[in-house]
């Protein structure tokens, strides 16, 4: 149940950018996307993601991320390394 709740930003995220991109159809002009539309859409995707890197760690134990020459390590409080 705790890690339910812990989901809801994600489904909140997403459900919020499939809507946006539902609307994005159906206002004028009628099928196509406006760029800020999918701009708001690529944001929200991201918090979704942020908000999924604690229960990551907190299931994996573990978390490497990479983009180009960064890379961010996480370790979850159980880890001894």
């Amino acid at each position: 149940m705790v890690r339910a709740k812990k989901t809801i930003p994600f489904w909140i995220c997403l459900i919020v950018s499939i809507g946006l991109m539902v609307a994005g159809f159906c206002v004028p002009p009628t099928g196509i996307i406006d760029g800020s539309v999918l701009t708001a859409v690529g944001v929200l995707f991201g918090f979704a993601t942020l908000a999924q890197i604690p229960i990551i760690i907190e299931v994996a134990g573990y978390v490497k991320m990479t983009k180009g020459d960064m890379t961010i390590e996480a370790k979850g409080i159980n880890q001894n390394q």
